[in-house]
């Protein structure tokens, strides 16, 4: 009886064992055959050989390979990015828009917005354009080239606001074609403060010297019945460019302002007011002026209001008894071209009669009027082997460097001109102006707050310092604070003033 019992007890152990063993065979089975059913994960494709098609510029064949991995590999933002840049490449750039958008919903980097942008606008298709622009910018708005890239595509689709919103964030980058047509936009809606600064800023930052940022002015002027101030601007601009005022809609408008204000002056001289152009009136009265009128030189490729006057003076014009008398033919042509017409830069300069040839600080600056800036380094450099001590020849070599694109070289001499003098503002504010090329941007915040301190009365460092918190280091608390203050220190209807007041409305309505 107790050998039976072991027997059953060992025969249930047994069928026991037998099951566990049967479970666990059924589910090893049941996993190999759910990871053998599992389909292959998708391998990264190889793009080396389209990139090399690329650079060897085998656009063509790049797509051809690009389509082909496109079928293999679905919705891949990296093949379908490189399909879209090799459609630009072959100026293709309706498909290559449509590509740039498929990578994007296919997960592609948010940079690539601009990519998609640009290939929109290349197609002439404005609108997508703009918002591919707006999507970027929403991601990365600290890219003040985009933001000139929008300003422009929403002038020319006549948003006005948000192209000078747009124009406004990217102005530390901007050109003088965008100076130009951010007065324009300011000019439209009446904020001639804003429009004549931003006139005055096109000026400063042309490489060259044209009319263009004169004609805004005096169109601002004529506008404001300045008319002192507009009489100056046309003979300047007639001086500069015979007939140029002519060729606008603002010639009958001149003529008549010149023969108004110097009727006696023109009849003195035997002319017949009524029958001239504005060209021709501006010669007549230049001439005449010269005899008695004083040579002066000016830095400034624009002249301020008060020195508008002064433009007429500076260059040399041939004595009125050479050109004219009683009898003159008012249909010669040399009232409109004459021989020698000069310049525009000669409106703005001309030679010194007086020897300066012991004094290379004058000689220097002097260089550097006429645009010769290795010449200005070299005299610039004997006047400080004369005195070491002297800042402003530290200052006008630096200057000169500077012109020349040295931004180092630059930014060593304007330092050592503020050691010698560490209370000229002007010399920070050239300080400043370089930094921002040769410093990165949280150094130059530094040095910006260093100079505000030490100038705390200053409302353009207060202006670059406000812009700075607003634009690039999106503390917008910060930059209201300094809004304000610039408000309360400048007169009310200043340019500045009425600038700051707009960049604080725009912050107030975020």
């Amino acid at each position: 009886m107790h050998t039976m019992k072991i027997w059953i007890r060992m025969l249930l152990v047994g069928s026991t064992l037998v099951g566990l063993f049967s479970c666990e065979n059924k589910n090893d089975s049941q996993q190999s055959t759910e990871v053998s059913t599992a389909p292959p994960a998708q391998s990264t494709p190889d793009l080396s050989r389209v990139l090399e098609m690329r650079i060897e510029g085998n656009s063509e064949d790049a797509i051809k390979l690009l389509r082909e991995m496109n079928e293999e590999f679905p919705n891949s933002p990296e093949i379908l990015l490189q399909l879209a840049r090799s459609l630009e490449e072959t100026s293709q750039f309706p498909l290559a828009a449509f590509r740039f958008d498929q990578a994007l919903s296919a997960g592609a980097e948010k940079a690539t917005f601009l990519e998609a942008a640009k290939a929109h606008l290349q197609a002439e298709d404005q609108a997508s354009a703009i918002i591919r622009f707006e999507k970027f910018l929403n991601h990365f708005p600290e890219n003040l080239a985009a933001w000139l890239q929008l300003g422009r595509l929403l002038a020319q689709t006549d948003r006005e606001t948000d192209a000078i919103n747009a124009l406004s964030k990217g102005s530390e980058k901007a050109s003088h074609k965008d100076c130009m047509l951010l007065g324009n936009l300011f000019f439209q809606k009446k904020l001639m403060p804003q429009a004549e600064y931003w006139y005055r800023e096109s000026a400063k930052r042309d490489e060259g010297i044209n009319p263009e940022p004169l004609l805004g002015i005096l169109r601002i002027h004529l506008f404001s019945r300045n008319l002192d101030s507009a009489e100056s601007l046309i003979l300047a601009i007639e001086k500069s460019n015979p007939g140029t005022l002519n060729e606008t809609d603002l010639s009958q408008e001149s003529a008549d302002l010149l023969r108004s204000r110097r009727l006696s002056d023109l009849i003195d001289k035997g002319f017949s007011p009524t029958s001239m152009n504005v060209s021709q009136l501006a010669l007549a009265l230049l001439r005449k002026e010269t005899k008695t009128t004083p040579q002066v030189v000016s830095s400034s490729k624009l002249p301020l209001p008060r020195e508008e006057n002064e433009l007429l003076e500076k260059s040399t014009l041939p004595e009125p008894e050479e050109s004219y008398d009683s009898s003159t033919n008012l249909s010669d042509p040399s009232l409109v071209q004459p021989e020698n017409s000069s310049s525009l830069a000669d409106a703005f300069s001309s030679p010194i009669d007086v020897d300066l040839s012991r004094n290379p600080l004058e000689q220097a600056r002097t260089s550097y009027l006429q645009g010769n800036y290795l010449k200005c380094i070299n005299f610039a450099r004997s006047a400080i082997k004369e005195n070491p001590n002297n800042p402003d020849a530290w200052r006008t070599c630096s200057q000169a460097h500077f012109q020349l694109g040295e931004s180092r070289e630059a930014e060593m001499t304007i330092l050592e001109a503020i050691r010698h003098d560490p209370l000229r503002l002007d010399y920070h504010l050239d300080y400043l102006r370089i930094a921002r090329e040769t410093l990165d941007g949280k150094r130059y915040l530094v040095e910006l707050e260093k100079v505000h301190e030490l100038f705390p009365e200053s409302a353009e460092v207060i202006w670059q310092l406000a812009r700075r918190y607003h634009l690039v280091e999106k503390m917008p608390a910060t930059a209201s604070v300094l809004y304000r203050k610039l408000i309360r220190m400048v007169p009310e209807g200043s340019s500045l003033f009425l600038q700051a007041e707009m960049e604080l409305l725009k912050l107030q309505n975020l």
